[in-house]
């Protein structure tokens, strides 16, 4: 009896709550936060979830009451201990992003775990961020790559963009090309000019799909016209050799011109050569020295020889058989058997 009679006074409460409740959102609804507020905590002091959550969010927004962060995140936090998901995703991102209070890593883990396990893709996507990079948990690979799944199959591009990451370079999955490009196609198609070029190096490699060189130049150009310097060389190489685009030395030495000027090392040998040989432009031994000199300073053997040859002949530079030697010698220490 007394069992019943204490269920009917906590069902009694409830249902007054929930009154309190619906009242306070229908004036929150109405933007009349001072009644959202009288009502929401009526509801949240007899331990309302939702109302919990209300009035942490009047707190710390200052709607219906001066602002203030620490009463807002102590309703939040009642909300949340009672498994109010979007209590728990508001504190993962006060603690994620410092808001009003200093960042704290394991707490924003500790409240964005309910959230992504019940399917919420950022609080997933942020969660996998934190495995993934060690912070406020150990790091964890595999961890990562299930929150990031959850958030990526919601159709989160940055999880999108991760997931394909773990699996491209086997961190915390199977390496396996064929699912790094299910999850970068996704996300080239929008524009980001990393996961392009990386889809034009599979088509190129045949890695993950069939190999095919004019479709991997698509790729590369799409990176390349927004500046991704990788990409900006990969498409010169194809234009050079003809690979999936019409052979054209002045589309290469182009592109190659814009990747080197971003600092991409591995065309300054090629420059070198299109200058000495005049591919694309016209024969300049004192532009082909320069970017010799580049290729050379990058352990690129083959351009120390070449330098000393220079020298040796006086060609683009003043002729030196002290500064032909030491270039010599530095390509023989190298290996290179020509010198």
């Amino acid at each position: 009896m007394r069992r019943l009679s204490a269920l009917l006074i906590l069902f009694a409460v409830s249902l007054h709550a929930g009154a309190d409740m619906l009242k306070g959102y229908e004036a929150y609804q109405k933007e009349d936060y001072q009644t959202a507020v009288t009502e929401f905590r009526k509801a949240a002091e007899q331990g309302e979830a939702l109302a919990q959550f209300y009035l942490g969010e009047c707190y710390f927004n200052g709607r219906g009451v001066p602002q203030d962060f620490a009463t807002g995140i102590d309703w939040y936090s009642r909300a949340a201990e009672q498994g109010q998901l979007e209590a728990q995703e508001t504190l993962g991102g006060i603690y994620f992003f410092g808001k009003g209070v200093p960042v704290d890593y394991a707490l924003a883990a500790k409240w964005y775990a309910g959230p992504a396990e019940d399917g919420k893709a950022y609080p997933a996507f942020l969660l996998g961020y934190l495995h993934d990079q060690g912070q406020g948990v150990s790091q964890d690979s595999s961890k990562a790559a299930k929150y990031y799944r959850i958030a990526a199959e919601k159709g989160n591009r940055d999880a999108q963009e991760a997931l394909a990451a773990l699996y491209f370079f086997g961190r915390g999955v199977g390496q396996d090309y064929a699912e790094a490009a299910k999850w970068y196609e996704e996300v080239a198609a929008e524009g980001r000019s990393y996961p392009q070029y990386l889809m034009g190096w599979m088509y190129e490699n045949g890695q993950g799909v069939a190999a095919d060189p004019a479709k991997a130049a698509g790729w590369y150009r799409k990176a390349a016209e927004q500046g991704e310097a990788r990409a900006q060389a990969s498409l010169g190489f194809l234009y050079a050799q003809g690979n999936g685009v019409a052979q054209d030395d002045g589309a290469a030495l182009q592109w190659f011109l814009k990747a080197a000027e971003q600092g991409e090392s591995s065309v300054y040998s090629s420059l070198a050569w299109a200058y000495h040989q005049g591919k694309g432009t016209t024969v300049d031994d004192a532009r082909a020295a320069s970017w010799f000199e580049k290729a050379a300073a990058t352990g690129d053997v083959q351009a120390r020889y070449m330098l000393g040859y220079l020298y040796e002949e006086g060609r683009g530079v003043a002729k030196s058989g002290e500064a032909a030697a030491r270039w010599y010698r530095e390509a023989a220490e190298g290996g290179s058997v020509a010198a």
